[in-house]
């Protein structure tokens, strides 16, 4: 029987496991072997900054819109341009343009890659690849494409 004065705690773990279970294995830059959703947010933390990227599926294309935040740094060197786009049958792509504002701290703009639908078709995700953000060199964000996911 569970007693009343145990009741927060209880509240407490059950919060604590609904938070922290529900993670896609791309939301914090490492590739899992599904990656998150075929389109979608995903976020990644670290190198002290952070990095919002949506994708609106294969078929948007390979246009990607990219969030930059830090308290550390200023943002406005950085050139997500020399990103590289890459699927499960291992196509790689670089980036084609980033076109984003200066913005110091805070910094939001878009990435696209020069792409055929020929590079979703038939594919299980993608991977996306971003170069030097931060005190990382690397960061990785997937996506399932839907085909085979």
């Amino acid at each position: 029987m569970l007693r009343l004065g145990a009741l927060p705690f209880v509240v407490f773990a059950v919060l604590l496991t609904a938070c922290t279970s529900g993670a896609t294995p791309g939301e914090t830059g490492t590739p899992g072997e599904t990656g998150a959703p075929a389109g979608g947010q995903q976020l990644s933390d670290g190198g002290q900054v952070v990095v919002t990227v949506d994708w609106p599926g294969p078929a948007g294309g390979a246009l990607f819109d990219v969030k930059l935040d830090t308290h550390s740094m200023n943002l406005d060197a950085v050139d997500l341009a020399d990103s590289r786009l890459l699927n499960d049958r291992g196509d790689l792509v670089a980036g084609a343009a980033w076109v984003a504002l200066p913005g110091g701290h805070h910094r939001e703009g878009q990435l696209t890659f020069v792409v055929g639908p020929e590079f979703f078709a038939g594919t299980r995700w993608i991977e996306l690849v971003l170069i030097n953000v931060g005190d990382m060199p690397e960061r990785r964000l997937r996506w399932r494409t839907g085909a085979g996911a």
